[in-house]
């Protein structure tokens, strides 16, 4: 049985200790994933440190415990796997589509079915870690951990738990990977049309994917994303030689008939701040739902290079750019 229980205990520690280390770099320390996910807090502050005290103390107790000690850091990983999983689903059904901000900015995923499917892959997992493990303590009367297991010799039976674990482990990761993922461009930057936001400041539509005497640097945005205002310091700092290149926009999507037009975050001065009503410019450059994401959109109305995803990413994108205004080619 240690075969089976210990992968899946290793890996569990090692989301958890991923998601508290991802909590704790990013700028808000995990601040904003409590208003991505709609749970309302008076001291958000107060809140992240302890989740994030949370998941690093279930990380060691899961890998250095044994025995009953073992099993209550086991039910500690389900009552937050689970917990987790309920708020997800209950984000989604009130309609956020945000980054959970789950793990910093190490591995964005919006609030969706694909999220959905992660925390229900890790809920299994650590459902699986406690209920076998509480079987062997009372009913073998073996107690169960991984000190204990590195000790332990293998046999052709442990074997085969060790597969079966592993095909769990392999089917939550793809979860893993696949809920932060982006889906492919679903159709052509060069329709008519394609790339149509509302600017609110003065009510025009504009067509950020038409060709243009300027390229554009397209920032997509999402209210209650921490990462989001990452990448927005990163282009206040840089906007001055940008915006002497390309022209700002930072976008932010907005469902047909919302009532709500301004901006979630404050702006670079040098940006416009435009609504992408109903997902047309997200779905014509296949940016999915997590934010941020960012795109170079050359003067003949074409995507260029790839999209940049996440804060690491969209500041990198920034910083060529700006390297290429300070240092024009021959």
């Amino acid at each position: 049985m240690h075969a089976f229980v210990v992968p899946l205990t290793v890996f569990l520690a090692v989301v958890f200790a991923v998601s508290a280390l991802g909590k704790l770099r990013s700028p808000d320390r995990g601040r904003a994933s409590f208003a991505a996910l709609r749970i309302p807090v008076r001291r958000p502050d107060t809140a992240a440190v302890a989740l994030i005290a949370a998941e690093a103390l279930v990380a060691l107790g899961l890998v250095s415990t044994w025995g009953w000690l073992f099993i209550a850091f086991a039910a500690a990983a389900f009552l937050l796997t689970a917990g987790l999983l309920v708020v997800v689903i209950r984000a989604h059904r009130m309609g956020a589509t945000d980054d959970c901000g789950c793990f910093g900015d190490w591995i964005p995923a919006a609030i969706g079915p694909r999220l959905i499917t992660r925390n229900v892959m890790l809920t299994i997992a650590s459902a699986g870690v406690l209920v076998s493990s509480i079987l062997v303590q009372t009913l073998v009367g073996v107690p169960v951990g991984v000190p204990l297991a590195i000790s332990s010799p293998m046999s052709v039976l442990p074997t085969v738990g060790a597969l079966a674990a592993a095909a769990l482990i392999a089917v939550a990761t793809w979860a893993t990977v696949r809920a932060s993922a982006a889906p492919p461009a679903v159709s052509s930057a060069g329709d008519r049309g394609a790339g149509a936001v509302v600017v609110p400041a003065t009510g025009e539509i504009v067509d950020l994917l038409a060709a243009g005497s300027r390229a554009r640097l397209l920032l997509f945005v999402s209210p209650g994303c921490h990462a989001c205002e990452t990448s927005l310091t990163a282009l206040r700092a840089a906007e001055d030689d940008l915006s002497g290149l390309v022209d700002l926009y930072v976008v932010q999507r907005a469902a047909s008939g919302a009532a709500d037009t301004s901006s979630a975050h404050a702006l670079p001065r040098a940006a416009r701040f435009a609504l992408d009503v109903g997902g047309s410019l997200s779905a014509n450059l296949g940016t999915g739902r997590a934010t941020p994401v960012a795109a170079l959109i050359g003067t003949d109305g074409l995507q260029a290079g790839p999209l940049a995803v996440g804060s690491d990413e969209t500041t990198l994108l920034f910083d060529s750019i700006r390297a290429l205004a300070s240092n024009p080619p021959a």
